[in-house]
């Protein structure tokens, strides 16, 4: 298997660049580059800095996880699986399946046994889910209101 990974790497690029292609084919680069430039630079250095804060908070959340499974790895190991196995799986989708295949990758070369791993994706997704579930009774509770309106309705708040 490890022979033909130059080329699985290279076919994966080439799928990406070629679909990163047609997703833009219709635009110019001048097109691109004016939209992005019309964007306030403040805006964009915030969602870069939340988007950085994001996976800081989600390597954390594995990095909980394996001390939860009676492990300790250096955080910088736990780091590299959790944003790879992250940015590979809320790309690709199935998250929990893709991502935790990635982890499962990392983790059992790092010695883990497979229930270890299994309990860190349980422990990152408790979390995750536990998070969603303040972040919308929050919500909810600081715009009471909002709950009446479906996503995407026309109604006027």
């Amino acid at each position: 298997m490890k022979e033909y990974a130059p080329a699985m790497t290279v076919i994966a690029i080439g799928i990406a660049g070629f679909l990163l292609y047609r997703a833009l084919g219709r635009y110019s680069f001048d097109e691109v580059v004016s939209s992005v430039a019309m964007v306030p630079w403040t805006r964009l250095l915030m969602a870069g800095g939340f988007a950085a804060a994001s996976y800081a908070c989600l390597t954390g959340f594995d990095a909980l996880g394996v001390r939860y499974a009676g492990r300790s790895l250096p955080y910088r190991k736990v780091a590299l699986a959790s944003f790879t196995a992250l940015s590979i799986g809320h790309n690709l989708g199935f998250a929990a399946l893709s991502s935790g295949a990635v982890r499962y990758r990392f983790h059992s070369r790092w010695g883990l046994a497979p229930i270890e791993v299994a309990q860190i994706i349980v422990f990152c997704g408790a979390t995750v889910l536990l998070g969603l579930l303040i972040l919308g009774g929050t919500a909810l509770l600081l715009h009471p209101g909002s709950r009446s309106r479906r996503p995407g309705s026309l109604e006027e708040p």
